[in-house]
């Protein structure tokens, strides 16, 4: 196939605290340049449930404790769901700075078919801890830094490996890792953790970066190789991606009332058979089927299927499942 299709994806970290109000009137815009649109912080029903909108689906546990904080929607005329999936990832607790016990780090992944070519794309979402990035580093001061470094590449360990065993499963042709890092995706020792936990064929989908404008202002200033280093500017919101090619993008988009978070949009396009190499052959390039990433289980079990209450919206509450 010479010509594969392309796709848009807006992602924005929203805000709790934000109306929900604020947030339809920005999802309903997004929704008019994308497919694919992905969510943090929609923790309650009156702000997951403006993911609901003629024409798409969304993905949303039903559940508490932070399970919903992500959100997923998708454009029926583009995308088929196959399975959705959200999963605990980590079982360490910590406090929160303003004193309160901290909810748990969870995941939510779908896996969509695009129904013009038929490839299949893992979509995963989570939002690690904040308050834990240091200059060069995880934070080494301060209370409670050592619990939120330690559940942060905990979530971030079983993440990769629960992502792995779904590709394998699923034989999925690509796969899309996003997330509010809370931690600047222009620090260097930052991108070489993500490639050390992920590995080299999951690929920052930022690269030259905005000098100005960050997804937050404030924090540390990235050092001077980084990726377009800015003045205080942090990007930390983004994507990883893999068995995809970028046709354009990441760009930061103009700031939202619905969040102190800048999003962002990237369009991407699916390899021809000759771009694909065995980094994109769902982790069985070698030939062994054999399990070798850490055991993700004992996190909380899989909620297959767990769109939102039905008492949250009226309709299809599924969408289009193969």
């Amino acid at each position: 196939m010479a010509n594969l299709p392309s796709f848009r994806h807006i992602h924005c970290s929203s805000r709790f605290d934000r109306s929900p109000e604020s947030l339809d009137f920005d999802i309903q815009v997004w929704m008019e340049s994308c497919s694919l649109l992905t969510l943090t912080e929609v923790t309650n029903n009156s702000r997951a449930q403006q993911m609901r909108a003629t024409g798409w689906t969304y993905y949303n546990s039903s559940k508490g404790n932070d399970a919903d904080n992500c959100g997923i929607a998708w454009r029926n005329d583009t995308w088929k769901r196959k399975t959705g999936t959200v999963l605990r990832l980590s079982s360490n607790t910590f406090d929160r700075v303003n004193g309160r016990h901290n909810l748990y780090i969870w995941a939510a992944t779908v896996v969509l078919v695009h129904k013009d070519s038929g490839h299949k794309v893992l979509v995963s979402v989570s939002h690690p801890p904040a308050h834990v990035e240091g200059p060069g580093g995880f934070k080494t001061v301060g209370e409670g830094w050592a619990a939120r470094k330690r559940a942060y590449l905990t979530a971030l360990t079983n993440w990769h490996s629960h992502v792995a065993d779904m590709e394998r499963k699923q034989h999925v042709d690509a796969t899309l890792i996003i997330a509010d890092w809370n931690v600047n995706l222009k620090a260097q020792w930052f991108r070489d953790l993500l490639k050390q936990k992920w590995g080299k064929q999951y690929i920052i989908a930022w690269k030259d970066m905005p000098t100005s404008g960050g997804a937050l202002a404030g924090g540390p200033n990235a050092p001077d190789d980084s990726p377009g280093k800015g003045h205080h500017d942090r990007i930390i919101d983004g994507t990883l991606y893999r068995g995809l090619k970028i046709a354009n993008g990441p760009n930061l988009m103009p700031r939202v009332r619905s969040s102190d978070h800048r999003p962002y949009n990237e369009t991407f396009r699916f390899k021809t058979a000759g771009e694909r190499d065995d980094s994109d052959n769902n982790g069985q390039g070698t030939g062994d089927a054999g399990h070798k990433y850490p055991e993700w289980w004992g996190f909380g079990d899989y909620m297959d299927d767990e769109m939102y209450d039905l008492n949250r919206v009226t309709g299809d509450v599924g969408g289009e499942v193969l």
